[in-house]
């Protein structure tokens, strides 16, 4: 690890989509287990020396406790701790169940130098409360959390972490980017843009969710989001990519440098020859809903993206 006086090192991993069954192919035909073993030996020098890894969420596909099982295995025997937050494929009970191990955290906060990293559950949407403050997953939180948000609960547990910390800096981890055209429900009069607006020391936000190089600005700081270790998407070419990670480094005054990486070779080189649906990339970066898409006739849908509507296993 650096954990040196002037800066913290960070490897994020995110959108991982583990199934319960190793080799198991999913969308596009990419393979989760691959894709997640090229990431690992790609950063292995960065993972080696990096203070923390964070997994910002989506790290089961369906959210079966044998997915975090196999995945709390893998990351367990990292030479970094990890620390997980959960994405809108992921099924609370079994995630909180099952994934923990003694490399691997799901604690809300965590101390490394003059830093205070946070981690926020960013699925409200996708939870209903069931008496006395407990959450409970909706049956539909996989499509109903497609917008960030926190609950009255979670908020209020996040203030009171930056209330009692004295770090100098706060880096928050979330699973969906608060990006103004993707989430334009995250904004304004909203528990997480108060949040960010009342603790000035929030420098950054580090996210996953869309499964590429993204970055923008939600409350005047900067968002970073990382691609998947699955399939990632580039969204100005319009084609799929390979496994991918993000590196940040943390310094002692508060700035944040971070830079996405793709691992080459067959795996990343057989993505890129797969053109992105014009839908899929419309769903990810908000343009349309799941809903919206499911509402259209096939002759509506490929009127509106110029393209067929994918049949089952495509």
């Amino acid at each position: 690890m650096s954990q040196v006086a002037d800066a913290i090192n960070v490897v994020q991993i995110s959108d991982l989509h583990f199934p319960d069954t190793a080799s198991v192919r999913g969308f596009v035909q990419h393979d989760p287990d691959r894709g997640l073993a090229a990431v690992l030996g790609h950063a292995d020098a960065e993972i080696a020396d990096a203070d923390l890894v964070v997994a910002t969420g989506d790290l089961a596909d369906l959210g079966e406790p044998g997915a975090y099982e196999r995945l709390g295995e893998v990351l367990d025997r990292l030479p970094a701790p990890v620390y997980c937050v959960s994405g809108n494929h992921d099924k609370n009970d079994a995630y909180q169940a099952c994934l923990p191990r003694p490399n691997v955290h799901l604690e809300q906060a965590v101390r490394v130098g003059p830093w205070l990293m946070l981690f926020l559950d960013s699925n409200a949407r996708g939870r209903e409360e069931a008496g006395d403050g407990v959450y409970r997953d909706r049956d539909d939180r996989m499509t109903a959390a497609e917008q960030p948000g926190l609950t009255l609960g979670d908020a209020a547990r996040a203030r009171a972490l930056l209330e009692a910390s004295n770090a100098e800096h706060v880096f928050v981890w979330l699973h969906h980017p608060p990006l103004p055209d993707i989430a334009p429900d995250a904004q304004g009069d909203t528990e997480l843009a108060r949040l960010v607006r009342d603790f000035p020391r929030i420098r950054a936000i580090g996210a996953g969710h869309l499964h590429g190089d993204l970055k923008g600005e939600f409350e005047g700081r900067p968002v970073y989001v990382c691609p998947s270790t699955t399939y990632s998407i580039d969204y100005v070419g319009r084609v799929f990519d390979g496994p991918s990670y993000r590196v940040y480094t943390l310094y002692a005054d508060g700035r944040v440098e971070s830079e996405a990486r793709t691992v080459p070779g067959s795996i990343t080189d057989t993505m890129r020859a797969k053109s992105a649906p014009k839908f899929l990339t419309d769903l990810m970066m908000g343009r349309v809903t799941l809903e919206e898409m499911r509402a259209l006739t096939d002759t509506e849908f490929e009127e509106r993206f110029g393209e067929p509507r994918p049949t089952r296993g495509a």
